[in-house]
């Protein structure tokens, strides 16, 4: 896999977990406003994660394409990779 996709994809799983740390440490929301928040951050996940998947089959490449398909599997079943950066 091009490093640009282990980058981007990097990052769409960092700003997943920041937001959903921060909101989990956040007091004075509501369940379920935190369930819609969540939920939310997932979306925005899954859209950014698709696009990289689309463009990767544009560009004809299939190995990447498949990998990013399996993430995708993986993140639509509640299982969010962690990055570790460094």
């Amino acid at each position: 896999m091009k490093q640009a996709y282990k980058t981007l994809i990097e990052e769409l799983l960092q700003q997943y977990h920041t937001k959903a740390k921060n909101l989990q440490q956040a007091s004075a929301v509501a369940d379920a406003v935190r369930q819609v928040s969540m939920n939310d951050y997932a979306f925005r996940l899954s859209i950014g994660l698709t696009g990289l998947l689309s463009t990767a089959e544009a560009a004809g490449d299939g190995a990447t394409a498949l990998v990013i398909d399996h993430l995708i599997s993986r993140c639509s079943n509640g299982d969010i990779p962690i990055v570790e950066v460094g």
